[in-house]
């Protein structure tokens, strides 16, 4: 099967690295893997694994750039005729929709959702159902609010993000201050602020903590500022952009989250969540979209619904004070990620939604 992927790979973000783990586990099941987007970080470790890129740029430009992406990659699906164009992100479906009617009609458009603004949704649900698009939820919930939505049930369904692939096991030695780590974007809607708010509570109940504080993004400035502000900044370290995971997680005793995304804001369950399942490390998070389809509260970790600061620096502690209960939600977080999203399960739910 040809497939053409397409998206932005300008940065290190979560959809970035969700489509270089879907193409790589394509490529690795014997299709034949078109990446047509920006350049980026992962293309040149893409292309040493066969995937072939194509430089399309949806995202500069403005209305002009947009336009002219729209005829390369017309031109691209004209020579290509690919069996499937797998969409990363929503602004570009329009485009790659009308090309592939035009250049390649045997060619079917999905749309991988991975969350939008509230007010968004019903548009594109009228709009994609109307291009003939199909499309696939990068977790339950977002499956069922795109039908909740209006958008044809047959045409929607689920796969979680393909995981990455650990180079060894992370191991956590004892140490004299438990650190909690936080990886994702640095903007707002991750909304790093509030665990530094968070922080600053646990180490004025003197508990034996410091946080790490991995990713880069136009809040990063301001984080830095807030740190010094609140007199915990001797306990922070920002680590920037983290390309190897083994290191990270090894200095990570519990993973921290606190996004700010409440009603339907947001998608999916954050590949920070399944990185950390996989290198057996307890997770603290608010609540929000998909997350609790992997953090069970109390079992894989601890779920807390958004704002509830106290539960979610009481959920903290007790895992700051209870070593093998760390090891315990770990293991069981480990259990759960690596059954619903190992390779063969996200390949059989890729290729299904492909089936539609």
């Amino acid at each position: 099967m040809k497939i053409v992927l397409t998206t932005s790979m300008s940065g290190l973000g979560g959809t970035e690295n969700a489509t270089f783990r879907l193409g790589r586990l394509l490529q690795s099941r014997g299709h034949d893997i078109i990446l047509a987007s920006s350049d980026g970080p992962l293309i040149e470790e893409a292309q040493s694994l066969g995937i072939r890129w194509r430089n399309i740029d949806f995202y500069q430009g403005g209305t002009f750039g947009y336009l002219k992406s729209t005829l390369a990659y017309l031109k691209m699906l004209k020579q290509e005729q690919p069996d499937i164009v797998h969409c990363q992100m929503a602004r570009i479906v329009p485009a790659c929709a009308i090309a592939a009617k035009l250049a390649s009609p045997a060619t079917k458009v999905f749309y991988h959702s991975r969350g939008l603004d509230p007010e968004t949704y019903p548009k594109i649900a009228k709009l994609f159902d109307k291009l003939g698009v199909y499309i696939i939820g990068n977790c339950r919930h977002e499956r069922d609010k795109l039908i909740r939505y209006g958008f044809p049930a047959e045409r929607v369904t689920y796969t979680y993000n393909a995981l990455h692939r650990p180079e060894g096991s992370a191991h956590k030695p004892p140490r004299n201050e438990i650190v909690l780590g936080t990886l994702s974007r640095l903007d707002s809607v991750r909304a790093v602020h509030l665990m530094l708010d968070i922080f600053k509570q646990l180490t004025d109940l003197k508990l034996p903590v410091r946080l790490h504080i991995a990713g880069i993004g136009e809040e990063s400035d301001r984080l830095k500022a807030q740190a010094v502000q609140l007199g915990i900044d001797s306990k922070v370290t920002f680590l920037g952009g983290v390309r190897d995971l083994t290191a990270y997680f090894s200095e990570i005793d519990i993973l921290v989250n606190t996004p700010h995304c409440i009603g339907d804001h947001g998608a999916g369950v954050g590949n920070n969540i399944l990185e950390a399942g996989l290198y057996d490390t307890p997770v603290v998070t608010y609540d929000m979209a998909g997350i609790s389809e992997m953090v069970v509260n109390g079992q894989t970790g601890y779920c807390i619904p958004f704002g509830e600061s106290g539960q979610f620096i009481e959920a903290v502690r007790t895992l700051v004070e209870n070593p093998e209960l760390r090891r315990k939600m770990g293991a069981a977080l480990h259990r759960h990620v690596t059954e619903r999203c190992s390779d063969d399960e996200i390949y059989r739910t890729t290729l299904a939604a492909y089936a539609m």
